[in-house]
């Protein structure tokens, strides 16, 4: 079955926030755009309950520049959307205590360190001491020496943010297809021009496909891509607790550990969100599968982080979204080499929420333009594999 619809300028793979965000701020920039969606807006890794955390702590310092551009973006559709996209600047914290067989001189410099550079790039950050921050954060555990805060970080409900972009996209005239899975890409003469859909349908592309469907984009670009195209990947089921706050206790800002994998959030509602921290596994079919052991791990490290967690009652577990994890653990954004017009986006690692305004902005401008940004090169899935090529091509003196 072929489509006589008209093809749109743009076509894009994927309803999630890069999806819906990218299509929207296309749109605004004068292009026809489709947004085809395998299930419902925001059914993988953009949804689901609670919130996110939208932060420059802690990250990738390769990452940072684009962080701080998201961090802009996500203030402006705060105000700019009628109903905003549910964010909250609530400032971040990332707490340092003192590991057994460390020396505390090397736990501040770190945090001195850290501070400094992502002030650097682009992410103002400062250093508070231990009293500074149990005054902000009364309820941490006495051991903690200090933390890096950055005023800039908070959270947003990734639910209703990428159900907003796709609201203002809608309006703004792109065309949106739920329940459209794309099973292959058509294409003649090193050009993409079209798609299939999993029954038959073929969705036309004029000028652009862009594949921004995360778990299922290496997939779907296997056939067009080259070896050194392909990047080391793997999956994983993010796990997400809620537990109750009995004690009625405030935790004021978007909190991360510098020594274990744990962020800990307040929703609105006042329940506390415990992310972060060890995965579950997942059966072919992307059905997540509980873990004890994982799950007391996560517990017992917010537990040390936060004691009075220990009075909270557990409501519920959530690990319903694949995630999809690049080795270096940065995004992959790139163009096909066998495609010209074929761009894309994936491997967001789990915490793409977050720099997910930055990316599709830069890459709006990209497509406007047709000349890559400078910020995203070191996003290329090249960086896997044009290091040891430089030293293959590299002359070896015999003084050497």
């Amino acid at each position: 079955m072929s489509s006589t619809h008209q093809a749109s300028e743009i076509v894009i793979v994927g309803g999630g926030i890069y999806g819906t965000s990218l299509a929207y701020q296309l749109a605004k920039a004068g292009k026809s755009v489709t947004l085809l969606e395998a299930g419902e807006i925001a059914g993988g890794a953009s949804g689901g309950p609670g919130e996110r955390g939208v932060r420059t702590n802690g990250r990738d310092f390769r990452e940072l520049p684009v962080c701080a551009l998201s961090l802009e973006l996500w203030s402006h559709y705060q105000q700019a959307f009628e109903g905003g996209v549910g964010y909250r600047r609530i400032g971040g914290i990332k707490v340092f205590d003192i590991p057994y067989g460390h020396r505390e001189h090397e736990v501040m410099g770190r945090m001195h360190a850290m501070a400094a550079a992502q002030s650097s790039l682009g992410a103002p950050s400062e250093v508070w001491s231990r009293d500074e921050t149990l005054s902000r954060e009364p309820e941490l555990a006495a051991g903690i020496i200090g933390a890096v805060y950055c005023p800039n970080d908070g959270v947003g409900d990734h639910t209703f943010a990428t159900q907003q972009f796709a609201k203002e996209a809608a309006k703004a005239g792109v065309t949106i297809r739920t329940q459209a899975k794309v099973e292959e890409i058509i294409h003649t003469r090193g050009v993409a021009t079209g798609v299939r859909l999993a029954g038959g349908e073929v969705v036309p592309v004029g000028e652009r496909l862009v594949i921004v469907a995360n778990a299922g984009a290496q997939t779907l670009l296997q056939p067009i891509f080259k070896p050194h195209e392909f990047s080391p990947v793997w999956n994983l089921m993010p796990q997400m607790h809620y537990v109750s706050n009995p004690l009625n206790k405030k935790v004021n800002h978007l909190i991360s550990h510098a020594h274990r994998r744990l962020a800990v959030k307040q929703i609105p509602d006042g329940t506390l969100m415990l992310s972060g921290g060890a995965h579950v596994a997942h059966t072919p079919e992307g059905l997540w599968k509980g873990s004890l052991s994982s799950m007391t791990q996560n517990v017992t490290d917010a537990i040390m982080t936060f004691p009075f967690i220990d009075h909270s009652t557990f409501m519920k577990a959530d690990a319903s979204r694949i995630e999809t994890v690049a080795a270096d653990q940065i995004p992959l954004i790139g163009q096909t080499e066998a495609l010209a017009n074929t761009l894309y986006g994936y491997a967001w690692s789990g915490h793409g929420f977050a720099i997910s305004l930055g990316f599709t902005k830069l890459m709006t401008d990209w497509i406007v333009s047709g000349s890559k940004p400078e910020a995203l090169e070191a996003f290329s899935p090249t960086r896997f594999h044009k290091p040891a090529a430089l030293l293959r091509s590299a002359e070896v003196s015999r003084a050497a």
